[in-house]
């Protein structure tokens, strides 16, 4: 009996590797589709001509100023993310596996380096992945209420285009419910444990312990929530973290088509957040060309045209994809990782990577 278990787990192998090749090709193509249909919406009403023209008048000393607004927008980022974890990780610790994450994300569908991160600071710091996952999801809550704090602002400055308008308002519904649900996770505090673990007696008690468990390890990760200083701290971060954005973008448009006001790369940036807040493509090829040109087109018709609204966000991407995905690579170098350990089904490889089997 044995013998034909371990050889019907050798056959299971193989299937189970199939389907995550499977599985795998499958998200990469999906993202290509979505890149290459955003590209196609892009740049159909636009022609090559106008758009090198626009980028051959282009002062590019302006992307010094939106490197350095880009630069500090990922320090503030990354301080963010220490508040969250409870000051628990060194900063320069949690800024190499930041930058690593961004370069997940550069080059796999589907926000890759998200994961990555999280397992590289679980590992290295010794935090289980759950509670390190956790400060991920109030760092994605921190940035969805900044965004639609950001939106509620420019109501009165400007007309909103309703596309623009209806996804803020969806994405708001779906913070309101996360919300929602951490909030009863924190009220109940001690007694989760009790609550899941009767959801969980249906099942084999080997797995109910292990959801417990998980679930405790969530609830540490969620403890920042109850120290409303640390909180506010976090969300000043945030509020930085943002400005940064909004600066680096700001930069770009005067490298194009100087005299913008804060309005214009402000409502970009709040665009192009609340387009990307559904992971897709590969360092969001093309969905971020279509959405930056959309949201300087749409609403300020008169400033921009397709070409220069374009040129814009070629730039604005060009300039974060190369800076991040180079700093990347050097935080791979500098954490002894090999780029396999970044791929959506390497957490394995990330671990033994970091020594940590």
């Amino acid at each position: 009996m044995g013998i034909e278990g371990q050889a019907s787990r050798g056959h299971g192998a193989p299937a189970v590797v199939t389907r995550q090749r499977i599985a795998s090709s499958t998200r990469v193509l999906i993202g290509l589709a979505i890149s290459a249909l955003c590209l196609v919406l892009a740049f159909r009403n636009v022609p090559l001509d106008d758009l090198g023209g626009a980028l051959a008048q282009a002062n590019y000393w302006w992307l010094g100023p939106a490197l350095v607004a880009q630069g500090l927008s990922i320090l503030a980022r990354t301080r963010r993310w220490q508040i969250l974890l409870l000051d628990r990780v060194g900063f320069v610790e949690l800024l190499w596996a930041q930058l690593v994450g961004f370069l997940g994300t550069n080059i796999f569908p589907l926000r890759a380096g998200e994961a990555a991160r999280a397992v590289v600071v679980s590992r290295r710091a010794r935090i289980p992945l759950v509670e390190v996952s956790a400060s991920v999801l109030l760092e994605r809550v921190l940035d969805v209420t900044t965004v639609l704090v950001l939106l509620v602002c420019l109501l009165p400055f400007m007309q909103v285009p309703a596309a623009a308008a209806a996804a803020g308002f969806a994405l708001g519904v779906a913070l309101g419910c996360t919300m929602f649900v951490l909030a009863i996770l924190l009220l109940l505090g001690d007694r989760v444990d009790e609550v899941i673990a009767r959801c969980a007696r249906p099942l084999p008690a080997r797995v109910g312990v292990m959801i417990v468990a998980r679930s405790r390890d969530l609830l540490a990760g969620l403890d920042v929530v109850r120290h409303p200083r640390t909180l506010g701290r976090a969300l000043v971060w945030s509020a930085l973290t943002w400005a940064g954005s909004v600066a680096n973008y700001w930069a770009v448009i005067e490298a194009v088509s100087p005299g913008a006001t804060w309005f214009e790369p402000t409502f970009a940036v709040v665009a192009i957040a609340i387009g990307l807040s559904v992971p897709s493509s590969p360092g969001f090829v093309g969905v971020f060309q279509f959405l930056g040109q959309q949201a300087l087109v749409a609403p300020f018709p008169e400033r921009y045209s397709p070409a220069s609204a374009l040129s814009i966000a070629l730039l604005t991407h060009t300039l974060y994809y190369v800076s991040t995905s180079a700093a990347g690579v050097l935080g791979l170098a500098r954490l002894g990782l090999s780029l396999g350990a970044l791929r959506p089904n390497g957490r394995g490889a990330a671990a033994r990577s970091v020594g940590v089997a």
